[in-house]
């Protein structure tokens, strides 16, 4: 073996050894960013299964909470509905579920620009009505609703063309039709 060769042979082998180590390298670095982009996409699974396990703990509550308003409504008596939400909202300020059933039985009651004012609060409060992958998803309902109304509305504003009310009211038809529709505000 000449020393040319040998040379050429250890300098294969420095090259070899450098390759194996940089390869080796290039997996460590990969396994380490599996184990983040893993770990992260569990905290993500489990925040999501959370945050649904919240959902389904504040829909059981609503339930219980205004079930009575719920009964009363169904058999269509709208005093004594309202009566009973303004108990509940007394004792649940805060609740968005409050600002549907009002929208409801406004609606019911015949109160066309109150219950789109209402529509819109409780649509701004809680995203997730109108949200079609959320668990509250009444989408379609609110839908029916404002496009009932629209009509109503539009022969109002041609008997009262100058009325601020049904002016407000039209306002917040359209800023829910572009909201169900998937628009922003």
């Amino acid at each position: 073996m000449s020393f040319s060769q040998g040379l050429t042979d250890n300098l294969l082998d420095i090259f070899t050894k450098a390759a194996l180590a940089a390869l080796t390298a290039v997996v460590l670095v990969m396994l380490v960013q599996h184990e983040i982009s893993a770990r992260s996409s569990a905290t993500v699974i489990n925040s999501g299964e959370e945050e649904l396990h919240k959902i389904q703990q504040r829909m059981e509550l609503d339930s219980k909470i205004y079930h009575e308003v719920a009964v009363l409504f169904e058999q269509r008596q709208y005093k004594q509905a309202r009566e009973k939400l303004t108990e509940v909202q007394t004792m649940h300020p805060d609740s968005s579920t409050a600002l549907l059933w009002q929208a409801r039985l406004e609606y019911e009651e015949g109160m066309l620009a109150e219950s789109l004012s209402s529509y819109r609060q409780a649509v701004d409060s809680e995203p997730g009505y109108i949200d079609k992958k959320s668990p509250l998803f009444v989408g379609k309902s609110i839908k029916q609703k404002v496009e009932e109304a629209q009509e109503k509305l539009q022969r109002e504003m041609q008997l009262k063309p100058g009325d601020m009310s049904v002016k407000k009211a039209l306002d917040d038809l359209l800023y829910l039709k572009r909201r169900l529709a998937g628009g922003c505000e």
